[in-house]
């Protein structure tokens, strides 16, 4: 059963969409995901599900929060292989003058392009 990480954006940020982490896992367990792992209060969730695409994944899980919680909120979720393959390719850790304790990775929805 392959494994997953889902980045729920804009939970207990400032009071504000506030989801206990383990009424978090219990959502995700009742959607029949195993070893449902959270990272503290962060909104961001580790588990294995079956081998559904990230995007109907996504939306299920989005259906669920919705239904849950009473609120909706972007969900973006990433393979396990994704991951490591986001880590291994970033070229900013090899570089002398990057503090890696202030190092951080944002993930957008959908491309983006600089205009200039």
């Amino acid at each position: 059963m392959p494994t997953f990480i889902a980045m729920l954006r804009g939970i207990n940020v400032s009071g504000h969409k506030i989801i206990k982490m383990e009424q978090l896992r219990a959502s995700f367990t009742a959607m029949c995901f195993r070893n449902t792992k959270t990272y503290i209060q962060s909104g961001n969730i580790i588990f294995e599900a079956s081998n559904d695409s990230t995007a109907s994944l996504s939306e299920k899980i989005g259906r669920r929060i919705l239904g849950d919680f009473g609120f909706s909120v972007p969900v973006t979720l990433k393979t396990a292989n994704e991951m490591e393959q986001i880590i291994k390719r970033n070229p900013f850790p090899r570089m002398p003058a990057i503090d890696l304790s202030k190092l951080h990775v944002t993930f957008l929805d959908e491309k983006c392009r600089l205009l200039i």
